[in-house]
Parts: structure tokens; sequence; C-alpha cells
């Protein structure tokens, strides 16, 4: 029976823990901003406040754990991108749309990821262990396979990190001046795939051209 009582326990927490993340969610998207209170949160969620400093230490800790949630679901679907049998470069292009689309369906990701590494040191160093370290480590896979394959010639993984992901990234760091630059006042799905559809063009044409050019 005390076995069961505890089942009933840990879950509970864990409920708790899911929907203080979810309102979190949910607030800094709508809200477009990082500035959102821990009252805010625990209101949306149909908490207690302290809850948040009892499971997360604070709202550093929060925003860490969030990031770690939506990190881990984009982690999960590039290994799976990473392990399926396809051409190499499909692979490179599918991870491409893929970080957009991440950037998409977060809104606020970048934003946290700037701020959290900005921080403190320590902050970067988690964000570095939860979500960089494992990203960079799939896409060196995914480079190795297209070089193996003959398709480019090599790259380094750290310079082909920060140039693919602060491109997809910097779309959305800056869409508030969309409207000023003859763009839609907000990043809609047709901009994004369109914007997608660019950037796959721009990454693969020049891998392949310095290949070519090599040979």
């Amino acid at each position: 029976m005390a076995r069961v009582g505890t089942r009933v326990v840990e879950g509970n927490r864990v409920a708790a823990r899911e929907r203080l993340l979810e309102a979190t969610s949910s607030l800094l998207s709508e809200r477009d901003t990082l500035d959102v209170s821990l009252n805010e949160i625990a209101v949306r969620a149909g908490l207690n406040h302290g809850l948040v400093n009892y499971y997360f230490q604070g709202k550093d800790g929060l925003l860490l754990a969030l990031l770690g949630r939506d990190a881990a679901q984009a982690l999960r679907a590039l290994q799976h991108l990473v392990e399926q049998d396809m051409p190499p470069l499909r692979k490179l292009e599918l991870h491409v749309r893929g970080v957009i689309n991440v950037y998409f369906r977060y809104p606020y990701i970048n934003r946290l990821i700037n701020v959290l590494q900005s921080a403190d040191a320590e902050n970067a160093k988690d964000l570095a262990r939860i979500f960089i370290a494992p990203l960079q480590g799939f896409q060196k896979k995914i480079i190795d396979e297209c070089r193996d394959a003959g398709e480019i010639e090599d790259v380094d993984e750290t310079f082909f990190y920060y140039s693919v992901i602060g491109a997809c990234e910097f779309i959305f760091h800056s869409r508030r001046t969309l409207p000023y630059l003859a763009g839609p006042p907000e990043i809609t799905t047709a901009l994004k795939d369109a914007y997608s559809d660019h950037l796959v063009r721009f990454v693969l044409d020049g891998l392949r051209i310095r290949a070519e050019h090599s040979a």
C-alpha cells in the first residue's frame, strides 16, 4: 500500500512540474517576451507560485528546465533522422528544415538560449551539456556521412554549427524588424517555408560547390 501511495505522490509531482513548464511555454509564446512573472506562471498552471522554487529553485532553473524539455524533443527527432536509411544530403536538408521548425514551434527558444548562456558560466555549461554538445554530435554524424559518400569535402563541425544554427535563429531573433523590411508583420508558415527553402539551397549548394572545386 505504501508503494502505491509513493507512486501517486511521485505522479502528482511530475504532473505539477509539467504543468508549470507548459504554462511557462504558453505564456512565453503568447507574449513574445521572457518577462513573465512567477505568479503569472503559477496562475496559468493553477498552482501555488512557491512550487516554482520547490521544483526549479527559481526562474532561471525553470527556464533551463523548459529549454531542456524542448531540446530533448528536438534532439530525439534529430536522432531519429540520423538513424534513417536515406541519402546523406537529404538528411542534411531535413536537419536544416528541422532546426527552423523548432524555432517556429517554440518562438521563445532563441531568446531563452541567449539569456541563459549570457547569465553566468554555470548556465552556459548546462546549456552546452543538454543541447549544444548533443546537437553538434548528431550534426557531425550527418556531415561525416555526406563526406564519406563523396558529396562534400571536410568541413569544420564547430563552424558548421555556428553558421547553420545562427542562420536558422537570426530571422526569429530579428522578427520585429520584418515589417520595416517589406516583409509580413510576423513569421507566417509561408515565410518559414520560404526561408527554409532559401537556407537549404544556400547551405547545400555551398557545400557541393566546395566539393566540386576540390575535385
